[in-house]
């Protein structure tokens, strides 16, 4: 069985994030997401999110192709998950250059063999959660 480790916010839920969701499913046959912290969104993005982490992360195992779900660190470059299990594939939204860079590092430091991919984006100039909170004037 080969598992998708997805990373995301995921905050007001969109018909991106499905798309997301769906693209990181073909990858493999068990989908897992790992939704970020308060704390790191507000550390990367310089703002809150509008829903609470655990309300993030409710919403997101309420999605049929979800397997599983948890919340991710509190700090980027631990990936505590690895102590758990180790994903096939790890895949990653359009937006998360820096992210990436991070993961890669980490797996090839810890001789780590999954495969790290960049999903591409649906509707960017519309179906992105700053685009559509902006647009409601959030």
């Amino acid at each position: 069985m080969k598992t998708v480790l997805l990373f995301g916010t995921f905050d007001f839920l969109h018909s991106g994030h499905i798309f997301t969701f769906e693209e990181a499913k073909k990858l493999g046959d068990k989908l897992v997401v790992s939704v970020a912290r308060d704390s790191a969104v507000e550390k990367i993005k310089g703002k809150k999110p509008l829903h609470a982490e655990e309300e993030r992360l409710a919403l997101v195992k309420h999605i049929d192709i979800v397997n599983d779900a948890f919340l991710g660190d509190e700090e980027q470059s631990v990936y505590s998950f690895f102590s758990e299990f180790v994903p096939d594939v790890i895949a990653l939204g359009y937006d998360q250059d820096a992210l990436k860079v991070d993961i890669e590092t980490f797996l090839k430091e810890h001789n780590i063999t999954a495969t790290c991919l960049t999903l591409p984006a649906y509707k960017p100039e519309q179906m992105k959660s700053s685009k559509i909170k902006e647009s409601f004037g959030i």
